[in-house]
Formats: structure tokens, C-alpha cells, sequence
């Protein structure tokens, strides 16, 4: 229940005998009401956001309203780490309309909201750089990735699996997809990256997210595309999945990627519990 999940964040507030809900509650801080309306003159806090921009929730708890206004609906309350994208080019009054991981829209504070980095904010910048995606996806969301990417075998290989083709084959830069079909037997595969995205996978998702590149960062951006919004599994921001939802996950993933559990394309895949235990092991379960 929604208003159960406000209590429990102590963002219930009693005023003359009806029950207001205060916008958000800034990072630390779990126990003082923060006005919504309370917009000073930076510019940083009224800036207009592109539409597709993907944003992180900065506030311990963010509501996510109906409407651009501190007495709308609530939708639901966003977790600090939470990541959303810019449904509309919004922002210049203070407010941001974005959809949710869950596929919600509605209007948040631009004060609560960072713009996340195109390329991730890590790394040396060279081609292929694991470090290029630190920051692209939330924490809990990427423990989800270094699971698939350990189930497609390219986890830890060359430059931590993005620069890896078809049958181990190594690319020579991340700028593109490299497009190429390597054969195996009657037939041949044009997989690539860490999450061994087909040509026109990534093509498909490339124009849908607008990704500039194949780069770290914006392959973990498109294996986040294709989780949510392609086989709609919604990852939890602040903690590991359950049992319940990951068995749920891996169900929904493995028309995507053949080799998560149950395994229905007839190649080699990993168990339910191989998994499971792999992706406690980076989550933290």
C-alpha cells in the first residue's frame, strides 16, 4: 500500500487534522518534510531536461505526481538511486515530466533529479572501457546485468565482455556495433558486445534510446531497454530482487537471451539456481 510505504519513510504529516504528503525527502535524510514548492534561483533546480534524458533520483524518497503541482495525486514514491527517463522536454518551472522503471508517468521536482552522464561518468574515455559505465544503470539494476552477461559467457573476458563477439571473437573498438555474421555451422550469428546484442537488436534499441555509439555506457543503457521496456521486468532501486521476482525475471529474459533459465531456444543455458546464486553474489541477497 502506498500510504503504508509513506509511513514507513515518516513522510506522513498531520496537518490541522488531514493528512497532507510531503514531496520528497532529501538524500540522508529520513526524517524531515521538504517543500516541493520551495524552488530558489538556480538555474540547476529549474533547468529544462531534453525529452529521452535519463535521469537519478537524488532524494531518499521522491513522489512521483499526476500533475505538475505539490496537491496532485501521488503515483508513487521513487527510491534515491532510481532511475527515469524524461518523457517530455520539461523543467523550466521546476518540474520534470518522466516515466518510471515501472512505466509510470508523471511529474517530479527537477531539484531531486541529476541528469546521468551520456558517458556514464567513469573510466579514461578509450574505446571499450569498462569504466565508461559506471553510473549508466543503478546499482541493483547492473548486478542484474553482471548476471546476464555472466550467463552469456562474456563477464570478465577481454574488456569485462563489451568488446566481445560471437564465439569470443574480439572487436576492435566499441564505437559501433561491429555487424559482423561470424558462422557457426549452416548459419552465423552477428552477437556482439557484453550482452551479445544481434544487429538488429541493437539497431532497434539504438534509434529507440538514441545512443550514439556502442560504447559501455550505452550498452548497459540498451540491456536496460530491453529488461524494462522490451520484456517488462521492472528491477527493484534500493535492494536485491526477491526469489519470487528474480524466478519471475528469468522467465520474462530468456525470450531474449537463450541462455538464462528455462532455456527455450535448445542451446546450452544456465540453471534456475546458477543464476540465482550468481546474482546474489553481486546484489548482495
Amino acid at each position: 500500500m502506498l500510504v503504508q510505504t509513506l509511513i514507513r519513510r515518516g513522510q506522513l504529516v498531520l496537518t490541522a487534522g488531514l493528512l497532507s504528503l510531503a514531496a520528497c525527502v532529501p538524500a540522508g535524510v529520513d526524517d524531515e518534510v521538504v517543500d516541493e514548492d520551495a524552488i530558489d534561483e538556480d538555474s540547476a533546480l529549474s533547468s529544462v531536461v531534453q525529452a529521452g534524458t535519463e535521469l537519478r533520483v537524488t532524494a531518499s524518497a521522491l513522489n512521483l505526481r499526476k500533475s505538475a503541482t505539490t496537491s496532485s495525486q501521488i503515483l508513487d514514491v521513487l527510491d534515491e538511486g532510481a532511475t527515469v527517463t524524461c518523457a517530455e522536454t520539461s523543467g523550466g518551472n521546476g518540474w520534470v515530466r518522466v516515466e518510471s522503471e515501472g512505466g509510470t508517468l508523471g511529474w517530479v521536482s527537477r531539484r531531486y533529479v541529476e541528469i546521468v552522464p551520456s558517458n556514464g561518468g567513469g573510466g579514461s574515455g578509450e574505446t571499450c572501457d569498462p569504466a565508461r559505465a559506471d553510473g549508466a544503470v543503478g546499482t541493483y539494476q547492473k548486478a542484474l546485468h553482471d548476471a546476464l552477461a555472466w550467463a552469456e559467457g562474456t563477464r570478465d573476458h577481454s574488456e569485462d565482455g563489451y568488446d566481445v563477439m560471437f564465439s569470443f571473437e574480439i572487436m576492435d573498438g566499441c564505437n559501433v556495433h561491429p555487424d559482423q555474421c561470424i558462422r557457426f555451422g549452416s548459419t552465423c550469428s552477428t552477437a556482439a558486445g557484453r550482452y551479445q546484442f544481434l544487429k538488429g537488436t541493437w539497431d532497434s534499441v539504438k534509434n529507440a534510446k538514441g545512443l550514439p555509439n556502442f560504447e559501455p555506457e550505452s550498452q548497459e543503457v540498451a540491456a536496460k531497454y530491453l529488461v524494462h521496456t522490451v520484456r517488462h521486468v521492472t528491477v527493484p532501486q534500493s535492494r536485491a530482487m526477491t526469489a519470487s521476482e528474480f524466478s519471475n525475471a528469468m522467465s520474462k529474459l530468456s525470450y531474449e537471451w537463450a541462455s538464462l533459465p528455462p532455456g527455450r531456444y535448445g542451446q546450452p543455458n544456465k540453471t534456475a539456481s546458477q543464476m540465482r546464486n550468481m546474482y546474489c553474489g553481486v546484489a548482495g541477497c
